[in-house]
């Protein structure tokens, strides 16, 4: 068995998407809502460029499943609390947000127990993700923005719980497999 180099472009980009998190995050506490938003758009840049390189040159790593996902994630996740934090966003999105990531933990926990393969997500998923990620965008730009950034965020949102929902669905069988008799 060859083992697999972890030590790639791909894997060095979601690593960069990670640490960029706090930095991210800082610039909003620190009101430069302009700085954040091209940090934040720079790290959504690495996550297509990760993901292309790793398709195309076939540098697809264990390591690198569970990095890239993890990473947009944390970016998600920290930035709609600083934001919520910071007024921006009200509670119910946090906790929406934090619900929907945790569900899709556990599944993803349940499904390595069982020695499934786990189902990639699919395009449905993938538009859900880019919608909810412009969402989060024009919060940096709520000043400007206000009231069309709460309608999106609230739209993005009930599109991402959809596809949770619809992910959850076509990976029911894998999660809860049927007891051959």
């Amino acid at each position: 068995m060859r083992k697999e180099k972890i030590i790639n472009l791909p894997n060095i980009l979601a690593l960069i998407r990670l640490l960029l998190v706090p930095v991210v995050v800082w610039l909003i506490f620190k009101e430069c809502m302009i700085a954040a938003l091209i940090v934040f758009l720079s790290a959504c840049l690495t996550d297509l460029l990760d993901g292309y390189i790793a398709r195309h040159y076939k540098l697809i790593t264990r390591l690198g499943t569970v990095l890239d996902p993890m990473a947009d994630k944390v970016m998600a996740v920290f930035v709609v609390i600083a934001f919520t934090i910071k007024g921006v966003l009200p509670l119910v999105v946090t906790v929406v947000i934090f619900l929907k990531e945790l569900l899709m933990l556990i599944g993803g926990i349940l499904t390595a127990k069982n020695n499934r393969v786990v189902l990639p997500s699919n395009l449905f998923g993938k538009i859900a993700a880019f919608v909810f990620n412009t969402a989060i965008g024009t919060c940096f730009l709520h000043e400007y923005l206000d009231p069309f950034y709460r309608y999106f965020i609230y739209i993005a949102l009930a599109g991402s719980v959809a596809s949770m929902v619809q992910y959850a669905w076509r990976s029911w069988d894998k999660l809860f497999p049927q007891k051959q008799e």
